[in-house]
């Protein structure tokens, strides 16, 4: 007799990978440590180049970005060059849904980018405890968000002002006066979002054995928002760590991860072996280094040196010439070298500071201009003739030329504080996505190279560019996720090294016996079997 089947998923938004796993392997995460140890386990690979953004979309509508129609907070309209904010109306069904349709019993709460309010066989939560906020607190059936706040209250940093739409993460200004939080303000957002947690914990567990759903599925942002907010306090190699206010304050990211190790064991003590239990870190999370700030004047200067109209010192020019002249092999070489000369010159004489942002008509005007997508990756998109309204670059080979040369210029720039690329790796978006006519995504990204801060930039094409990255997140996101499963069926020899973000609500339902139509993902088969 076959089992029925119940799948709960417990989800740590931007609980870094690494992190977890060192601290684990020190016992300061004796619940992650045991599920590791036990559970198959494999990387979530997200959307490549727009998974900040766009992998919870993907997750719960088996979509790829250009599908769901968002990938960041703000966009160049398609076809346009006007700048504007988006607001999360993401195409396709929640896969939770088609189950609800086949009377599947469901608990949905605080998925990111969706919005509760469709009727479900079951009950829905959103942007209670969210990083991301859009909408404001929703439920199925709605007046459940206002008993949710009767008993266990609103969540004391992510669901201030719970029913506001915003379109900006709240940690990002509760407990901010200023450009940079005091040591006070450091310690409130702390202790805001260890109690965060204790709260979350508290519904989570209570809607958990309200009765046995057939998918249970329940999304923690704390870690999202202490490692935007406080990884400075964490790492000790970040340029704004303080030994003095790292021990006044202790490690925010230690305590707010040792409370979610705490909130994954009571979570466990309620779940019986024949449930699957699957537990998702869905992206990382590291220092804050990358040169999206500089790209505006990086892509100004590119522009104007294409069109040969880029003014250079002769200083500038005679070491450019003399740069361009060596082999690829012995500027790697010499990086350093280079980047010593540049900052002994820049000590005498600063030069470069970099404009920040683009006008409206300097992107009509330009032949590639920044494409908005978050931070880490940069975007960069042409200014296409037939599809911008006043292009410039020709579609086709011209394109490519376009798209090869900026590639070998972004590959050349140099961090001056260290010698290394700024760039570590330069995309096509069409070598990965099936691209749309009107559809907003750059058509480069570059992966710049998170190993040190950016701040100024040498080429010889460019000159130098500089600008402080002035911002007050002191993290941010690295690509891939972590999945630990374990349940009937599941076995740790045949788990894969890895699994796409699109796959797992396939592989869910159809452990569920479900399948969903018109999807990108599929189902793995090692996880969407339930063969005991």
């Amino acid at each position: 007799m076959a089992l029925q089947q119940r799948v709960v998923l417990l989800a740590f938004d931007a609980l870094d990978p690494e992190t977890v796993r060192a601290q684990a392997a020190a016992g300061r995460l004796p619940t992650f440590r045991a599920v590791l140890e036990t559970s198959a386990s494999c990387t979530v690979r997200n959307p490549i180049g727009l998974f900040v953004g766009s992998l919870w979309s993907s997750f719960f509508t088996a979509l790829t970005p250009v599908r769901t129609g968002f990938h960041c907070w703000e966009e160049i309209v398609g076809g346009t060059y006007t700048w504007r904010l988006t607001t999360a109306d993401i195409a396709g069904t929640p896969f939770w849904e088609t189950l609800s349709e086949q009377g599947k019993r469901v608990a949905i709460l605080d998925v990111p980018h969706t919005r509760a309010g469709t009727p479900v066989n079951g009950v829905q939560l959103s942007e209670w405890g969210c990083h991301d906020r859009h909408f404001g607190l929703r439920s199925f059936p709605a007046e459940w968000s206002e008993e949710i706040i009767d008993d266990v209250g609103i969540h004391p940093i992510l669901s201030v002002d719970p029913f506001a739409e915003r379109e900006w993460a709240p940690d990002d200004y509760v407990h901010r006066a200023a450009a940079h939080r005091t040591l006070d303000e450091e310690r409130m957002l702390r202790d805001g979002l260890t109690t965060g947690v204790e709260r979350k914990l508290r519904l989570s567990t209570g809607v958990l054995t309200r009765e046995p759903w057939d998918l249970f599925i329940s999304v923690f942002g704390e870690s999202h928002a202490v490692g935007h907010q406080l990884w400075h306090l964490h790492d000790r190699r970040h340029p704004r760590f303080d030994a003095a206010r790292r021990a006044t304050v202790g490690d925010p990211v230690d305590d707010v991860y040792g409370r979610l190790d705490q909130a994954l064991a009571d979570h466990l003590a309620l779940i019986d072996d024949d449930t699957t239990l699957l537990v998702l870190l869905s992206h990382g999370m590291g220092a804050h280094n990358d040169g999206t700030h500089l790209l505006p004047e990086m892509l100004r200067r590119l522009d104007a040196a294409y069109k040969k109209t880029l003014h250079r010192s002769r200083r500038g020019r005679g070491l450019s010439r003399i740069w361009s002249g060596l082999p690829a092999s012995l500027r790697h070489a010499f990086s350093p070298a280079l980047a010593w000369v540049v900052r002994r010159a820049l000590r005498f004489r600063p030069q470069g500071d970099a404009r920040d942002g683009e006008t409206e008509d300097e992107r009509r005007h330009q032949a590639f201009f920044l494409s908005p997508n978050n931070f880490v990756i940069g975007g960069v998109r042409l200014n296409m003739a037939g599809r911008e309204s006043e292009g410039i670059v020709q579609p086709g080979q011209p394109a490519a030329d376009v798209c090869r040369r900026l590639e070998a210029d972004f590959l050349g720039m140099v961090n001056v504080a260290t010698g290394t690329p700024v760039v570590r790796r330069v995309e096509r978006s069409d070598a990965h996505y099936d691209r749309a006519s009107l559809d907003a995504l750059p058509d480069l990204f570059l992966e710049w190279n998170q190993d040190h801060p950016i701040e100024t930039v040498w080429s010889p094409r460019v000159g130098v560019i500089h600008g402080r990255y002035q911002h007050w997140r002191t993290g941010d996101h690295r690509p891939d996720g972590l999945l630990l499963a374990r349940g009937p069926g599941i076995s740790q020899a045949t788990a894969p090294s890895s699994i796409d973000i699109i796959d797992l609500a396939p592989s869910i339902a159809a452990r569920l016996g479900v399948c969903l139509d018109d999807i990108d993902g599929r189902p793995a088969a090692w996880l969407a079997s339930a063969t005991p």
